[in-house]
């Protein structure tokens, strides 16, 4: 009985798997150790069709460095235990380390195989993000059902830093504003091209058999609202909307004294679909 209580101790299967590897192992524990770890990744295997859509999304900044990840599982219960917590923590650390290559790492899969055994679902590092600044200063904001991520970065001309509350707040309310309002793009400049003829299709078509004179007018009034929602500086600000993102920037810069730009956003949902 001793054994089986160290086998679960060090792997969390069962009462009746740890017997069972014992059993095939003539008792030797770490040849039971083995023979678990080979089940596992087995049952792993079986379960790679199934769907996994619940799970955490996870970010960490260290200097001038960030990671964001989205780790997934079958069900909400599996996400709220300490086990899939810890996994999803392990590919945060890796990730940070090694970079996104970590996501295919032998360590990583490992994990991964052990610990679906373990508990009896598929289990999912889904994808990571990680991004670098030289001269920036990155923030993070992750919802409080840890089903949404965002990783935010920010440079002022003068290397204002996170001492600075006035920049510190903006830097938190830009990160809550790209959660809020899931902007495509930063600004016009980065709207892809396929996506604006799309939408300009979609308009022409609507405003098909007016008067010529006022086709290009009703036009670029549908794409100034379609930026309005899409890029991030012109968004209203969730916290005031006779505001825009672009004018709280502004204001921000009043108050510190030197220029700020956004430099580029990340924002991770849980499930959503990810183009390829």
């Amino acid at each position: 009985m001793e054994r089986i209580k160290e086998l679960r101790e060090r792997t969390g299967a069962g009462i009746m798997d740890c017997k069972a590897a014992l059993a095939a192992s003539n008792n030797d524990l770490e040849q039971a150790v083995d023979f678990l770890r080979k089940k596992g990744m087995a049952q792993a295997a079986k379960r790679a069709g199934r769907e996994a859509k619940e799970g955490l999304v996870v970010s960490k900044i260290s200097g001038k460095k960030a990671a964001l990840v989205e780790v997934n599982c079958e069900t909400d219960f599996v996400a709220r235990t300490e086990d899939f917590r810890k996994l999803a923590n392990l590919a945060l650390e890796e990730t940070l380390a090694q970079g996104e290559k970590a996501l295919t790492s032998d360590k990583i899969s490992q994990c991964l195989a052990e610990l679906s055994g373990k508990i009896g679902e598929k289990l999912v590092v889904r994808r990571a993000k990680v991004i670098e600044t030289p001269k920036g200063t990155l923030f993070s904001y992750i919802h409080s059902n840890q089903k949404l991520g965002i990783l935010l970065e920010m440079e002022s001309q003068k290397d204002v830093t996170l001492q600075n509350a006035d920049f510190q707040e903006l830097g938190k309310n830009l990160a809550m504003q790209v959660a809020a309002s899931n902007p495509l793009c930063l600004d016009r400049a980065g709207v892809p091209a396929d996506v604006l003829e799309r939408e300009k299709g979609i308009y022409r078509e609507e405003i098909k058999g007016k008067p010529e004179a006022i086709v290009e007018k009703i036009l670029q009034g549908k794409l100034a609202k379609f930026y309005q929602g899409s890029c991030l500086l012109e968004q209203p600000f969730i916290k005031d909307d006779k505001v825009s993102v672009k004018d709280l920037i502004a204001q921000a810069e009043k108050k510190i004294g030197d220029a700020i730009q956004v430099k580029r956003f990340v924002r991770f949902q849980l499930g959503e679909t990810v183009a390829a």
